[in-house]
């Protein structure tokens, strides 16, 4: 049953400028309630991957009705678009940080960064590293944001390699290799803990600037 609180006041005038209801406006409200769907989505996505998200468990876990769905997501999949490249967004900003750096230090800071990252909210992690290898409907929104992350490390972390093939090559296999480990990681089907898989990291990088070095 939805309450008073979530409702709008049932008429605003356009001309009279922002209506205030129950201390806030119309759009802070919206907002309010797209946020409480996204955050609703990803207890889903911690409990039960994201099959487990649909328009009405959603809801239900947000304690909105169908028609504040609507308000700010046509459709399932497209919550799971946006939330998605949100969480891709919370991981690469911290990386990129690191990865412009030039320094001796640099590779093992952006190594921990990242797998503290994904240590730190499982169920982001899960949707952003596990769910795009289900069936999830994901695959379209991981091709379009994982260019990103082959680009900061094709033109920070491996710009020593001269040759731009052999530089985009050592790019989008460690990009695509590093996912398929974490997931792995995440998944417990790779059992190591996080000093290792921060060593390997940096190891990787220094391998691929080696191999192509000549």
């Amino acid at each position: 049953m939805q309450t008073g609180q979530d409702s709008d006041p049932p008429h605003a005038d356009p001309l009279a400028g922002p209506r205030i209801w129950g201390g806030t406006t119309l759009t802070e409200r919206k907002q309010v309630r797209r946020t409480a769907l996204l955050e609703a989505a990803l207890d889903l996505i911690g409990e039960s991957g994201a099959a487990g998200v649909t328009m009405r468990a959603v809801c239900r876990r947000a304690n909105l009705t169908d028609r504040y769905f609507y308000e700010s997501f046509a459709s399932r999949d497209e919550l799971l678009d946006v939330l998605y490249r949100q969480v891709a967004e919370e991981f690469l900003e911290p990386m990129t940080a690191f990865a412009v750096a030039d320094d001796p230090s640099r590779d093992r800071s952006l190594s921990e960064v990242l797998v503290d990252k994904v240590l730190e909210d499982p169920r982001k992690s899960r949707l952003f590293l596990v769910e795009p290898y289900s069936s999830t409907g994901l695959g379209q929104t991981t091709i379009a944001v994982m260019p990103a992350f082959t680009r900061l490390i094709q033109d920070h972390l491996f710009s020593q390699i001269a040759d731009p093939v052999r530089r985009r090559l050592a790019a989008v296999t460690m990009a695509s290799g590093n996912a398929g480990m974490f997931s792995a990681w995440l998944g417990g089907s790779l059992r190591a803990d996080r000093d290792e898989i921060v060593d390997h990291l940096v190891a990787m990088i220094t391998a691929y600037r080696g191999l192509y070095q000549h």
